[in-house]
């Protein structure tokens, strides 16, 4: 097993996996799985470009079996710090023929060392309910004062 980040070379491999991800929880949707894939690399590739996100992805035989996203947040300069990150994870999936293997576990090991790597103050996630074990054992609490607003 190969954990790593993604290059544009993995894009089409995410968007696919993102769209099975979806299709997994979902169902059907009101969109073509051709128009969705176009979208979805389009918006890798700018994150990729952009440095906004880094996508990491568990490969086996030059497959992607997992990924996590990771959405870097700058934060707003303080007079005692003038640059600092947050990171918002998101779209974290394992191909359902792998689960329960210790891949995801692994995958978010990695992720959580590339967080203390690059500074990143906060990694932050909205779980499905399904999910809230899974982050519990990885470390992550619900014990902060983070209020939403859905609009």
């Amino acid at each position: 097993m190969i954990y790593r980040l993604a290059t544009e070379s993995d894009v089409s491999m995410l968007s696919e996996m993102r769209w099975e991800h979806e299709y997994e929880e979902e169902g059907k949707f009101n969109i073509s799985k051709e128009d969705f894939i176009k979208e979805c690399n389009l918006f890798l590739v700018d994150g990729l470009k952009s440095g906004s996100w880094e996508y990491w992805i568990a490969e086996e035989n030059n497959k992607v079996i997992s990924n996590v996203y990771i959405n870097r947040i700058r934060k707003v300069p303080k007079p005692q710090k003038l640059f600092a990150e947050i990171g918002y994870v998101t779209n974290v999936h394992t191909k359902a023929e792998f689960r329960n293997e210790g891949i995801g576990t692994e995958l978010l090991k990695k992720v959580k060392q590339w967080a203390i790597n690059n500074k990143i103050e906060l990694l932050f996630v909205w779980p499905s309910q399904r999910s809230v074990a899974f982050y519990e054992r990885q470390g992550f609490s619900s014990s902060n004062e983070i209020m939403e607003l859905e609009m």
